[in-house]
């Protein structure tokens, strides 16, 4: 699964980077290997941190400019951009614009390849969880998924995040 975003990371970086006069095209397979970075690390954070109900509104949401003002992005974005300045040498408005741009533009091909059935959310978040989605419902932390973690989640609110995110068109 992170092979095929990756390969979505590429293409749209690689596009980004041609159209631009600011990126010189040799830097496109660094820029490429940064945004993928930024976003696999800022999922994983989101997902670790238990931000489940932000991640499950991004996931339901493939509108560019909603995708925006969701915490997650927002955070995946500022990522992006310092590590573009530190790490391939872009200025920080360079680096500020092609992050704003392409993150919302990944994640909406993502969701809408999620939407058409080319990608499983749930392939995607057992990814995010080196293959064990189960850790995202265990509230306790045991490894193991039982009714104290069902109770759990329903006291704390968490649930109906969790599984909004999931049954939402």
């Amino acid at each position: 699964m992170m092979d095929q975003i990756q390969q979505i990371v590429n293409q749209l970086t690689q596009k980004e980077v041609s159209g631009s006069n600011n990126i010189s095209d040799n830097l496109a397979g660094d820029v490429a290997k940064e945004t993928g970075s930024s976003l696999m690390e800022g999922l994983q954070n989101a997902v670790s941190g238990g931000n489940m109900g932000e991640l499950m509104n991004m996931f339901g949401n493939s509108d560019t400019n909603s995708l925006t003002s969701n915490p997650i992005v927002k955070s995946i974005i500022d990522s992006l951009t310092s590590k573009l300045g530190a790490n391939v040498g872009l200025d920080a408005g360079t680096s500020g614009s092609f992050a704003s741009s392409i993150i919302p533009q990944i994640l909406s091909m993502i969701m809408g390849k999620a939407k058409s059935g080319d990608f499983n959310i749930s392939d995607i978040l057992g990814s995010l969880t080196n293959g064990n989605a189960t850790a995202m419902l265990d509230q306790n932390g045991d490894g193991k998924l039982g009714i104290d973690d069902a109770i759990s989640a329903v006291k704390n609110g968490n649930l109906g995040d969790i599984l909004g995110g999931f049954f939402k068109k």
